[in-house]
């Protein structure tokens, strides 16, 4: 087999005596590939699926993630009425749509499929999605081939299928993810004018710009996106045009069509995977190289090295560590809020302290002034005035996740009991040296 595939990825043994390992094929197609403006593709849909039997024969367990039921069940409504249905109606429709023709496919065959639904509480589960995982491996060890799709009727944002794609692909350790789209892989430009891309490297991810059309909510970032963290969680992926001929099996050859990341990394432990590629990354925060070396020589992650905070999170959330370049360091598990970590990141731990008071000051009520003194360092001054500025709920919100982390002092400071500001300040400090924002032991870090 292929040498544009990883090693993992290598063709089965035909040692005889030794029952050949079968590998895993994820399969992601779009909205703008799988329906027409009539509503679903039957001639594509029959080619994946006719696919995925072929290459079942060829020693591949392969699980197609199909989009499409919006546009599925928009397009039957259009036929028979004017007014405008909404997401959730036309997902619940189209589903069924998508469905009936797989399943009419698989009948002639003899063979059969499995629908498999994900939403946003499975993804934020890692119970549930062990059970989505266990479910998808009976299915391909019975020789069914399961079809999964976000559930968009109930889901408030709908799914980000590409994301769905790649978690199941990390989380199966997949050898293979093939993201299909309505263009023939990645280009350097624009695509009438850019030069096709057959092979891209993790730190060309970044620099290549937004490709979109079609009916879907994806595009090429969010292609590129699952592809980095797929190749740092030990999946090599292909991004290609879903309507190139046989384009599932050719992907299995060498040299494949469309464009190519490969894996960077072995598969990480199965207790990891949750964590280093499966969870949705609810934020990121940006390091500075000080808690970059200090992360990959196994510490924990605290605020001092924290420069930038994106996205809204809460402690429990996975979140995504990054260079101040960009470059995808690791993923872990918060213990702090998007809210508190704007207010002490990169902040020194006495520093720390300081805000902590003032915000349970501010909370309690108590008038204390949380002004900067003369001579303060500007990353204090900041953290200070944005405290001052929160809005009386806020400062409550931030107040007990402080109360969280430290019951006993942060509830009589917030009763007006006991110490003045200078000793709870001390009390912060002796308290806040050992305050991880993200633990050792909940950190996946992606390491060269």
């Amino acid at each position: 087999m292929p040498d544009a595939l990883p090693d993992s990825a290598a063709a089965p043994s035909s040692d005889e005596g030794v029952a050949p390992r079968r590998r895993t094929l994820v399969v992601k197609m779009g909205s703008s590939s799988v329906t027409k403006q009539s509503g679903p593709d039957p001639v594509l849909l029959a080619s994946a699926l006719e696919s995925a039997f072929t290459a079942h024969g060829l020693g591949w367990d392969v699980v197609l993630v199909s989009s499409g039921a919006v546009s599925s069940g928009r397009a039957l409504f259009a036929r028979s009425q004017d007014e405008p249905i909404s997401s959730r109606l036309a997902a619940a429709v189209g589903q069924t749509v998508l469905m009936g023709f797989y399943r009419s496919v698989a009948e002639l065959s003899g063979s059969l499929v499995a629908q498999i639904l994900i939403g946003e509480s499975d993804l934020a589960s890692p119970r549930q999605m062990s059970h989505v995982a266990e479910a998808i491996r009976h299915a391909l060890d019975a020789g069914v081939v399961p079809i999964v799709n976000g559930n968009d009727t109930i889901d408030s944002a709908g799914s980000d299928n590409d994301g769905v794609a790649g978690g199941l692909a990390m989380l199966l350790g997949a050898d293979l993810l093939l993201l299909l789209t309505d263009v023939p892989g990645v280009f350097a430009g624009s695509i009438a004018e850019g030069v096709h891309l057959d092979e891209l490297g993790i730190a060309e991810l970044r620099g290549i710009g937004v490709q979109k059309g079609g009916t879907g909510r994806g595009g090429i970032r969010s292609k590129l996106k699952a592809a980095e963290l797929a190749a740092h969680n030990g999946v090599s992926t292909r991004i290609a045009g879903a309507r190139t001929p046989e384009v599932i099996l050719r992907a299995l050859e060498s040299p494949g069509p469309g464009t190519l990341v490969r894996a960077v990394h072995a598969h990480p432990a199965m207790e990891q995977r949750w964590i280093s590629g499966v969870a949705t990354a609810r934020g990121r925060v940006e390091i500075n190289l000080e808690a970059e070396r200090s992360v990959h020589s196994g510490s924990s992650l605290f605020a001092s090295g924290i420069k930038r905070v994106s996205g809204e999170f809460t402690g429990g959330d996975v979140i995504e560590v990054r260079a101040l370049s960009g470059e995808l360091l690791a993923r872990g598990v918060t213990r702090v809020s998007s809210r508190l970590l704007t207010l002490v990141r990169a902040l020194r731990v006495d520093e720390i302290a300081r805000v902590f008071v003032a915000v349970l000051a501010h909370a309690a009520a108590s008038g204390a002034d949380a002004r900067p003194a003369d001579g303060e360092r500007p990353q204090l001054a900041r953290a200070l005035e944005y405290a001052r500025a929160l809005s009386f709920e806020h400062a409550r919100a931030v107040a007990m996740e402080i109360v969280g982390l430290f019951p006993a002092e942060s509830i009589s400071a917030l009763l007006g009991q006991g110490a003045e500001e200078g000793e709870l300040v001390e009390r912060y400090t002796r308290l806040v040296r050992t305050l991880a924002i993200v633990e050792n032991q909940h950190l996946s870090v992606f390491r060269d």
